[in-house]
């Protein structure tokens, strides 16, 4: 097991990457399987095909090859590892929903959590070629089709809230009312649909500025996001105001409604707003 004083965790960018690697070359699993559309419904009632699977497993590889001795908790394999001080969480396919309808916003997203919080994640978007990816700095990427990155990789930060008030990303396949009421209260402009964690990557790239998810997520939807936000300059927080905490097997990795926002100015906003219903 890896403890907190592993002596990688000295170096969160250098983690960053590392998760870069690994969800590139997972990436191009997903975009290789494309057509898969051998759809199952897991015991959630949340779908499941042959990409989801062939991504995790060449996740777990490249993982195993660059990070070894790190526990790995993925949406695929959630009870068969218990969460320890500092393990990675994996979901190898976000927007599987996305990814079957054709549609561009699906992901690999990978995060490091240690004591309950993650220290560097990334997330790469195979159909669109963008790679978002952070420790103690939040970097962007192009890269290709077969995973190969191109160029090198770019600092990225939050943007200024734009004078018209700020842009809101609403989840396209999982709207719910009390979502939908905070971001209209908060928003001038209409929300802009988009699937699975590149939402965070969209905010953390100057893009937009908020996303509120009041349904239900998971830890591995969000964690490597929470971690290329924060280090962006942005914040999650949950609706009751708190950093969300990770590695709760208690409530089954659930989540509690969150924003994702550019400030924290704006996601306290967004929490003073909610009505709860």
């Amino acid at each position: 097991m890896i403890g907190r004083d592993d002596p990688r965790l000295r170096d969160c960018d250098g983690l960053g990457r590392k998760l870069a690697e690994a969800a590139r070359v997972s990436a191009a699993v997903l975009l290789a399987k494309r057509a898969a559309r051998d759809v199952r419904l897991k015991a959630d009632g949340s779908p499941v095909c042959s990409a989801d699977l062939a991504a995790d497993h060449a996740a777990k590889d490249a993982l195993a090859r660059l990070m070894p001795g790190f526990p790995i908790i993925s949406e695929e394999t959630a009870d068969s590892v218990a969460p320890g001080e500092v393990f990675i969480l994996l979901d190898p396919l976000d927007g599987t929903r996305e990814f079957l309808a054709g549609g561009d916003s699906y992901c690999v997203a990978i995060a490091v959590v240690c004591d309950g919080r993650p220290i560097a994640g990334a997330i790469a978007a195979p159909a669109i070629g963008r790679l978002w990816f952070a420790g103690e700095h939040a970097y962007v990427q192009d890269f290709a089709g077969d995973g190969a990155a191109l160029g090198e990789a770019r600092r990225t930060e939050v943007r200024a809230l734009p004078s018209d008030g700020p842009v809101a990303l609403v989840s396209r396949f999982h709207g719910d009312g009390r979502s939908d009421g905070i971001a209209s209260a908060m928003c001038c402009n209409k929300g802009i649909p988009v699937s699975s964690a590149v939402k965070f990557g969209m905010i953390a790239s100057g893009e937009a500025d908020l996303h509120v998810r009041c349904g239900q997520t998971m830890e591995w939807d969000i964690a490597a996001g929470d971690a290329i936000l924060s280090a962006a300059g942005g914040i999650v927080l949950t609706l009751d105001g708190a950093l969300p905490h990770y590695g709760v097997i208690q409530r089954q990795f659930r989540n509690p409604p969150f924003v994702a926002a550019s400030s924290e100015a704006l996601a306290r906003r967004a929490i003073a707003g909610d009505s709860g219903c």
